[in-house]
């Protein structure tokens, strides 16, 4: 009898499990941020994140590796590389969960070169790459890679994370930008 209870209660809760709601741009992009910030390879992972300079009052959106922005709040909080600092570091950075930072130390706004980070070039990558069907070859070979230059990657990266894409540069192939599928 307990067999037939517990398969009965198994089958009322399949439609809860199977109908899951999916998961949405923002969730996605947060994923992507903590794999960003918690890789610890020589392949990178770039990150957006929003930025206000304290001391202009400037707020920018910009893209950046997750070990820039982890060093740029190191530099901001004081932290040093033990693993104390390095997990004060990380949790601070995990809960922001609307990746939004607020610098003071110009030295922490260098690291992630919120200065260089210029929007009208991110337009103009914009337009010349067409992200329809960058997408759709993702999605449909589950690979993407482009050697754009320094250049233009980041704001190729930027443009992909705000599509739910997490990328990372190769710097063994000369620079490539790839897609990371499904980080863990």
């Amino acid at each position: 009898m307990k067999h037939l209870f517990a398969i009965l209660f198994g089958l009322l809760l399949l439609p809860v499990f199977a109908f899951r709601t999916p998961e949405t741009l923002e969730v996605k992009k947060y994923k992507n941020y903590i794999a960003a910030i918690q890789n610890g390879s020589t392949f990178r992972y770039f990150t957006v994140i929003s930025v206000k300079d304290k001391k202009t009052g400037l707020v920018k959106e910009i893209c950046t590796k997750g070990n820039f922005l982890s060093g740029a709040l190191h530099i901001e909080l004081n932290c040093d590389y033990s693993e104390k600092g390095d997990r004060q570091v990380l949790e601070y950075a995990k809960d922001r969960k609307d990746r939004y930072f607020e610098f003071s130390n110009p030295k922490a706004l260098a690291n992630i070169s919120f200065s260089a980070y210029d929007s009208s070039t991110l337009n103009k990558v914009k337009q010349k790459y067409n992200f329809q069907e960058i997408e759709a070859e993702i999605k449909s070979s589950k690979k993407f890679a482009l050697g754009p230059g320094e250049k233009e990657m980041k704001y190729i990266a930027h443009l992909l994370f705000n599509m739910g894409y997490l990328t990372g540069e190769n710097s063994c192939f000369g620079g490539t930008l790839e897609y990371v599928s499904d980080p863990k």
